[in-house]
């Protein structure tokens, strides 16, 4: 038996609607954070990131210990290295030391450079300066 004109234009009208719900679902979810440009350049996630906050002696420790891990080359392309700067791309980024990592856990999801006797702990996700430690 052949379906009916009418029967093919409701089941066309269902399937187009299926197919609008869907892609509207998956655009919901998929860049729901659109980008953001700061500083000139761009970005996702928070406008005000958490603020990054260590003890005098988590920062000791830190720097102790990329002192003695002493791996760290200045690098040779300089920027202004103050809390909430990005970073170039270009500057490499080093893991801290596993010694602070046990001492300070939160220090695990940052990498650091050294920048003019400066210890520069970076966010590695946004790529900005998140604490500076004179050394």
């Amino acid at each position: 038996m052949k379906p009916s004109f009418r029967h093919m234009t409701s089941r066309f009208w269902m399937f187009a609607l299926v197919l609008l719900v869907g892609a509207g679902a998956a655009s919901a979810q998929i860049g729901s954070t659109p980008p953001t440009i700061q500083d000139g350049t761009i970005g996702r996630g928070e406008v005000n990131p958490p603020q990054w906050r260590l003890t005098d002696t988590q920062r000791s420790a830190i720097a102790a210990a990329v002192r003695r891990d002493n791996k760290a080359a200045e690098p040779s392309i300089s920027f202004v290295a103050s809390v909430g700067a990005p970073v170039p791309p270009a500057i490499e980024l080093y893991i801290l030391p596993d010694t602070v990592l046990a001492e300070v856990p939160a220090a695990r999801t940052v990498k650091y450079t050294v920048m003019k006797n400066q210890l520069v702990l970076v966010d590695p996700t946004t790529m900005r300066v998140v604490d500076i430690i004179p050394q």
